[in-house]
């Protein structure tokens, strides 16, 4: 009866074989895939030789000439340079094209191609697949469903409210704009949202904008008195003294606005 013991000398070339072997292979596959994405950019850069841009990186993109606070004056001197189309590079082989005219906007917006997988993958198991993510015939007969829910004779009592909001929050920026001070838009656009909402959906009487200030340091110094602030926000959403979480809260439909409002 023989007994044969490896070697530690043995055992290490066969290890060693091994990692080579591993090697070669994930440099082969880098190879690869290093020689697929020239061949995408390549055909990237044949697909948009029509649309000219200002010469990009070849792995980096625009990134480099988009600065954090540059980046609205280098949309406005691209849209100068180029007033129909522009490609904008993100990175090597990932590119967006945006549109400045809109005569290109409508052919776009006309077609019924399938939807980019590629970002709304993430919000299916959010939302699930309705109008937004379904394509082909499912996403026909889902529109045809909604067609007559946005058709312009419902939606037309609603473009009064509509232009009253905006109207509001246009008062507000002449008033600022005095001030000399840079105007920050995301707080005014996002409350006039809101106002829109609540008068369209909720029958809300009132301006949610004229309650509430979108000035940061008005906003500051509505909450120095301990409890004012709570009740600030409150009148911002419309529900003054409005129910604790844990009391349910149904709306009633009635003939005219504002409809009752029933606690349980």
């Amino acid at each position: 009866m023989s007994v044969s013991v490896l070697s530690p000398s043995r055992l290490l070339g066969d290890v060693s074989g091994i990692l080579q072997a591993a090697s070669l292979l994930i440099l082969l596959l880098l190879l690869i895939k290093a020689a697929q994405l020239y061949l995408h950019r390549q055909w990237l850069l044949k697909a948009l030789q029509q649309f000219p841009c200002p010469p990009s990186h070849w792995l980096f993109g625009h990134i480099q000439e988009f600065q954090q606070d540059q980046e609205l004056q280098r949309i406005q001197k691209w849209v100068e340079t180029f007033p129909s189309a522009c490609p904008h590079w993100l990175w090597g082989g990932k590119v967006r094209v945006q549109l400045h005219d809109p005569d290109y906007m409508k052919v776009i917006l006309g077609r019924s191609d399938p939807k980019s997988h590629g970002s709304y993958r993430f919000l299916a198991p959010w939302i699930g697949y309705g109008l937004l993510l379904l394509n082909g015939q499912t996403w026909f007969q889902h529109r045809r469903m909604l067609t007559p829910a946005f058709h312009y004779d419902i939606l037309k009592p609603y473009v009064g409210l509509m232009a009253d909001s905006v109207r509001v929050m246009l008062d507000k920026w002449e008033e600022l704009l005095g001030q000399d001070s840079p105007l920050e838009v995301f707080q005014h656009v996002s409350l006039m949202t809101l106002d829109t909402i609540m008068k369209c959906a909720f029958s809300h009487q009132g301006s949610i904008q004229v309650d509430r200030p979108s000035d940061p340091t008005e906003e500051g110094s509505t909450t120095e008195g301990g409890g004012a602030g709570e009740d600030q926000e409150e009148e911002a959403l419309g529900f003054s003294g409005h129910p604790p979480l844990g009391q349910r809260t149904t709306w009633t439909r009635c003939p005219t606005p504002p409809c009752a409002l029933r606690r349980h």
